[in-house]
């Protein structure tokens, strides 16, 4: 299982190198680092930022934009919610399962890197006995390639 985690992943963390993209949710308390967002395909990793170590979970999810223009990209994706200290701590690694569901808008065509973000993510624990809906609106930030010029 592992290998096969490791042979996905690969792919998504080279083209980080390239492009990528950091958005932060202030209302919850949320950072999030992400492979290029422009591409059809992307990886995001997702981190709670309201404690230091009592509930550091992290979500890895890809995402697929369904519609992407010059100002706007809706996307969609599943998400694994674990936490390691958690684990270290003798409770499960395995935290939860979610559905990212978003939509980035670059209002400001003099910046079109600085995005506003808009998330809507139903949650659900790993023994699928409770679950909640989350919301969340933050600002993202996409780094690109400079274009060469002629």
């Amino acid at each position: 299982m592992k290998k096969w985690l490791v042979l996905f992943l690969l792919p998504c963390s080279i083209s980080a190198f390239g492009q990528a993209s950091v958005a932060y949710y202030p209302w919850a308390n949320l950072f999030t680092v992400s492979t290029n967002p422009q591409r059809l395909l992307w990886l995001d990793a997702r981190f709670q930022t309201n404690t230091l170590f009592g509930q550091l979970n992290t979500t890895i999810t890809p995402l697929i934009n369904v519609k992407r223009t010059e100002t706007y990209q809706f996307y969609v994706g599943p998400g694994i919610r674990f936490s390691p200290v958690d684990a270290a701590l003798g409770d499960d690694f395995l935290q939860g399962y979610s559905l990212q569901i978003g939509v980035r808008v670059s209002p400001i065509q003099s910046i079109p890197n600085l995005q506003a973000a808009f998330e809507m993510s139903p949650s659900v624990e790993s023994n699928f006995k409770s679950g909640v809906f989350y919301s969340r609106l933050g600002v993202a930030y996409v780094f690109r390639k400079k274009k060469a010029e002629l």
